[in-house]
């Protein structure tokens, strides 16, 4: 409303400046004629730069509500996914430990699913902090993004000692099954041999070679 009426202002006084410019419109001249059209000069620049003003400020409102808009549909996307990863570290972070190697890789590779969506996610976070410089005066919208952000970084540091932690257990577990392998078939083979060693040809002929090597294959 403000901008239409000014723009019919600068138009009037347009209008009543080239008017009075012009000698043949006149019938008379006044006496203070000459500090009418400096008058009328002066209120045509003012109007002409308060009009160029309200211009530069509907485009600053206009690049403002394309932020605000930004950052409200970042956040829409955001702050759901936060919740969640908030409940899933809650679940698991005090309750880290694994029965054995399967349940071991579970829960890393449950973990791993975790990371990929925090990468996903990032991009929009990283977005919706960008977006924040650009809010000069939305303090309420950028009281919430400050506090998303700090939400944020709680969550990368549970999951870095999570990764770390279901890294290391799983690594452990490989690491036992691995030795006790080698435990139980060094011991299997020493068994064996002195089962070889011990076996007379007598005994032999008492007891079926082929039922002593389904025994020792049942206790590998």
């Amino acid at each position: 409303r403000i901008r239409t009426d000014l723009a019919e202002y600068v138009h009037s006084l347009s209008i009543l400046n080239s008017a009075n410019y012009n000698p043949e419109s006149l019938h008379f001249r006044p006496k203070d004629y000459q500090n009418v059209i400096n008058r009328l000069n002066q209120l045509r620049t003012f109007a002409e730069t308060v009009s160029l003003n309200i211009n530069h400020e509907e485009v600053q409102i206009s690049e403002c509500r394309t932020h605000v808009q930004a950052s409200q549909r970042y956040i829409d996307q955001l702050q759901p996914w936060i919740e969640q990863a908030e409940n899933y570290l809650n679940q698991h972070y005090d309750q880290s430990g694994s029965l054995n190697i399967n349940d071991a890789k579970q829960l890393l590779d449950k973990h791993k699913e975790f990371l990929d969506e925090h990468r996903s996610m990032s991009i929009i976070y990283n977005n919706l902090i960008n977006e924040e410089y650009n809010l000069s005066d939305q303090n309420e919208l950028k009281s919430l993004i400050k506090s998303l952000s700090i939400r944020w970084i709680e969550i990368e540091r549970k999951s870095d000692e999570l990764t770390s932690q279901y890294d290391s257990q799983y690594r452990a577990w490989i690491l036992y099954d691995s030795e006790l392998n080698a435990f139980r078939n060094k011991i299997l083979s020493e068994f064996e041999q002195q089962i070889n060693h011990l076996i007379s040809n007598d005994i032999v002929k008492l007891y079926d070679l082929n039922q002593i090597n389904t025994l020792i294959n049942d206790l590998r």
